[in-house]
């Protein structure tokens, strides 16, 4: 299928590493000018090498989302690379879980700066340039855990259910302007960080499966119901996502795509 997005610039917000970088090489791989965003240069500077050999465009935008101020400052240096079409909001956070009896209003605040305010002020830098062009995509990358109770990451499911919110309000203003505002909601993400930590807690049960049986021994501990048996592979997780900025996307507004496997098992309507 031709995306019809060669030429198009993106920037994807916490890029670096894992599924963020994942989406920024295949946007790369579909001719899309990508600016790599993240904190740890030689990460970032990794994962524009890998753009460039593949034969696509890649610039390096290093910076903090966890103060309001440097975001502002971060989203004048990526616009001074040029004109940004294409916003993936893909930064995740992560700290020490937090039950609701040790988490502090700091936590919560932290949370919701790194998930959900940071988005926020990219998109009102972004977005306007977009309104102009009457072109644009804003795909905000979400975590089951919005719509799925887990223990210790209240302030976590509470931001990340925000970014639904605020992704359902966006298409009532951008969508007249030819502007889609999609949410990625991804399950279990099978990366080598995944992999560490279930073998860690299968060895810490005394079971030793092979490499092959890791994930499903693993989600039977942890009581995980993904009916596939496995985890979602990153070349997955950002097909989907090129696929939601693309121009055969381009009426899919205000939708959450669930990829996860069958885990969340609920009708979506």
């Amino acid at each position: 299928m031709e995306l019809g997005i060669a030429g198009r610039r993106a920037f994807v917000a916490g890029s670096s590493s894992g599924m963020g970088a994942d989406i920024a090489r295949a946007l790369g791989a579909e001719g899309v000018e990508v600016i790599v965003h993240g904190r740890n240069a030689a990460a970032a500077e990794a994962v524009a090498a890998d753009i460039c050999a593949g034969g696509g465009t890649a610039h390096i935008v290093l910076g903090n989302l966890g103060a309001p101020a440097d975001v502002d400052e971060l989203a004048a240096r990526a616009l001074a690379v040029g004109p940004i079409d294409i916003l993936i909001n893909c930064q995740g956070s992560s700290h020490a879980p937090v039950d609701w009896f040790t988490g502090t209003v700091e936590s919560w605040q932290y949370q919701y700066q790194m998930v959900l305010i940071y988005a926020l002020q990219l998109i009102k830098a972004f977005a306007p340039g977009m309104k102009e062009r009457r072109w644009g995509r804003i795909l905000n990358v979400s975590s089951l855990a919005a719509v799925k109770a887990l223990p210790n990451v209240a302030d976590y499911s509470a931001a990340k259910l925000a970014l639904h919110s605020l992704t359902a309000t966006l298409v009532q203003d951008l969508g007249p302007a030819g502007i889609t505002c999609n949410v990625l909601m991804p399950g279990l993400y099978e990366s080598e960080a995944a992999r560490e930590a279930f073998r860690k807690m299968t060895d810490e049960a005394g079971l030793y499966p092979t490499e092959e049986e890791l994930i499903p021994v693993a989600l039977k501990l942890i009581g995980s119901n993904i009916p596939l048996g496995r985890g979602g592979r990153g070349a997955e997780y950002a097909a989907t996502a090129c696929f939601l900025v693309s121009e055969p996307a381009a009426f899919i507004n205000g939708a959450t795509v669930r990829v996860d496997g069958g885990n969340t098992g609920s009708i979506s309507i």
